[in-house]
């Protein structure tokens, strides 16, 4: 025999309880009395009084104790295992995204959902089996299948609303594959609809339930901001915010410039009806710091009237270039913006630490550290040259790659170009019929690019992809930080110690520690707040800003119809009903009942 709420067993304290009150004796009054005939009497009645003797023969206190006991074994619900119909496969999606924390219903959106998910727990059957999916910017099982009602609501009381943007399209596919080949299926999405990814699922036979989340209301929100630092003067920096009006409804709020929690600039902003208007705050700061956009309107999603730009301060690229003289190259490196040059003939161990080393024609007798461009350069180090190629046609260059960028070689001729064998490392992105003419690598956190051909020796300078190419390969080769990401996205750099322990302080306060990859990258993921994250590495600091910026998630209109594909319509549910297990109560009734008979005999017996 099993049971199904054994905690109810706490009930049975009450049965010594009752026994403990039958044996208290009554208070007796003292009485005088003319003659000592009756103490045979008195005696008679005191051993009648004795606790065994008050238990003889009182058929109404086991009537009641049995009554009792069969109330709590009625509570802990005795069942006695064998073969039964199957019940329910019931997959449960909650929409864990930004917008499920719009107030316009009691507490929250997200609230409401998890209390509409707690009476479907209460309502299931023994034999029903339940799976909980949350689904914010990724999608994760909460809970897998379980028919054990305190098991999901411990479950569901650990799952918390972020600020990511809604997808539940992931959602929907893992319920689809976790529901094949299962019969009585029911997928339950509690969600305010608010998805753009929708379009592209095709909803087929399964059985989906929309149960739909808010009533609407008033929203202004943040969903573009920037900072920009000007090109003449390095301490000035632009703030460009964008706020989006989404109702029908002019909307007007108090717009908060902060400067590392220090505010610098006020602005009154007015937005039409479903439009968006921009502002621009012109600052002058010398030092890195956070800007903070805020919104003072008091509207029914709060997330996203905060955002945060992390400002930083123009610094120029230091670049070293190594030349026996080359007009074209270093014209074409002067010319890019935020650019120091330092020119020099050979490469020494003396010679300044540089951003970028650009070696022209030259074979270096100690390889650089750091990022490198050589271009018609030979180096026992990394490549093995066999001779010389003569007029090696331009067959295929990789359109895509952020170095070719606006670059075309078309109707560019090579004279001649170096036979190498590249290392494993390094992979082409321009090539001859039968050599690289341009290849890309990183070696143990080392970027090169190297250019297997004299451009003197070509047409190339004479064209405008050459200098194109090199400001690209200067951006390229000094890669910089992005410090201001989406909600979700992944932040990522380059540390200067290898295999190290980094601390991340989220915007909550929490503290994560992360690894870095064995060549000293630090990649971290778990950016689901809007706010300031901190990175420490030993004496190294580094902030980044992860904000919202969703026009889709601040539309915070729920959606009464999802369309799904091309021809898949869900219309939303009314509110759910859950079914009511009465008897619990009807036996606490019968318990109540039992202690106020008890009560009453005892009180008219006194």
């Amino acid at each position: 025999m099993n049971f199904l709420n054994p905690e109810a067993l706490v009930f049975a304290v009450t049965l010594p309880i009752v026994v403990v009150f039958y044996l208290l004796k009554r208070r007796r009054m003292v009485q005088l009395v003319s003659s000592t005939i009756i103490w045979k009497r008195f005696l008679n009645e005191t051993q009648a009084s004795s606790p065994f003797q008050k238990l003889r023969h009182n058929w109404l206190l086991i009537i009641q104790l049995v009554l009792l006991a069969l109330a709590i074994f009625a509570l802990i619900r005795p069942y006695f295992s064998g073969k039964s119909e199957s019940g329910r496969f019931v997959v449960v999606i909650l929409d864990i995204s930004a917008s499920m924390q719009a107030t316009d219903v009691s507490l929250n959106r997200f609230e409401h959902a998890k209390a509409e998910v707690r009476k479907m727990i209460d309502g299931m059957y023994d034999n029903d089996e339940m799976i909980l999916i949350l689904s914010g910017g990724r999608t994760e099982v909460l809970q897998s299948p379980t028919s054990v009602k305190s098991i999901l609501r411990k479950a569901l009381d650990q799952a918390k609303v972020t600020d990511s943007p809604t997808r539940l399209l992931d959602a929907i596919k893992l319920s689809q594959n976790l529901t094949r080949n299962r019969s009585k299926v029911e997928v339950h999405l509690f969600s305010d609809g608010v998805s753009s990814d929708l379009d592209a699922f095709e909803l087929q036979d399964l059985n989906l339930v929309y149960h739909r989340l808010g009533e609407g209301g008033d929203n202004l929100g943040i969903v573009s901001l920037e900072v920009r630092s000007s090109l003449e003067q390095s301490y000035e920096q632009s703030v460009f915010a964008t706020i989006g009006n989404f109702s029908t409804n002019a909307m007007s709020s108090e717009v908060t410039l902060f400067f590392n929690d220090q505010m610098i600039g006020n602005r009154n902003l007015t937005v039409g009806p479903t439009n968006t208007a921009s502002l621009v705050f012109s600052t002058n700061q010398s030092t890195n710091g956070v800007f903070r956009v805020r919104l003072k309107k008091d509207d029914v999603l709060k997330v996203d009237n905060v955002g945060s730009v992390m400002g930083l301060t123009r610094r120029n690229v230091d670049v070293l270039l190594i030349t026996k003289g080359n007009i074209f190259l270093e014209k074409a490196i002067r010319s890019i913006g935020d650019v120091d040059l330092i020119v020099k003939s050979s490469l020494t161990d003396s010679d300044p630490k540089v951003d970028v080393v650009v070696l022209d024609s030259i074979r270096p007798s100690v390889w650089p550290m750091g990022n490198v461009m050589a271009i018609n350069t030979q180096s026992t180090n990394w490549f093995q040259p066999s001779g010389l190629l003569e007029d090696p046609p331009i067959v295929d260059w990789k359109t895509t790659h952020p170095l070719l960028r606006f670059v075309n070689f078309d109707n560019i001729q090579v004279a001649q170009a170096v036979n190498s064998e590249l290392p494993t490392w390094m992979s082409p992105i321009v090539e001859s019929s039968s050599v690289p003419l341009i290849a890309i690598g990183e070696n143990d956190g080392q970027r090169a690019l190297w250019v297997g051909f004299n451009p003197l020796d070509s047409t190339w300078p004479l064209r405008v992809s050459f200098p194109v190419f090199i400001a690209n390969a200067i951006d390229w080769l000094n890669p910089k930080i992005v410090t201001n990401l989406r909600v979700g996205e992944p932040f990522s750099m380059r540390m200067l110690d290898k295999d190290s322990m980094v601390l991340v302080t989220l915007p909550d306060g929490e503290i994560v520690q992360t690894p870095t990859t064995g060549n000293g990258e630090l990649v971290f993921a778990d950016t689901l707040q809007q706010g300031v994250y901190h990175v420490k590495s030993g004496t190294n600091k580094i902030s980044f800003c992860v904000n919202l910026l969703d026009g889709v998630e601040s539309d915070i209109e729920a959606k009464d119809i999802l369309e799904l594909g091309q021809y898949g319509r869900v219309e939303a549910t009314v509110q759910l009903d859950s079914n009511k297990e009465l008897w619990r109560w009807f036996a606490i009734i019968c318990l109540l009942l039992l202690m106020f008979e008890w009560w009453f005999y005892h009180r008219r017996t006194a």
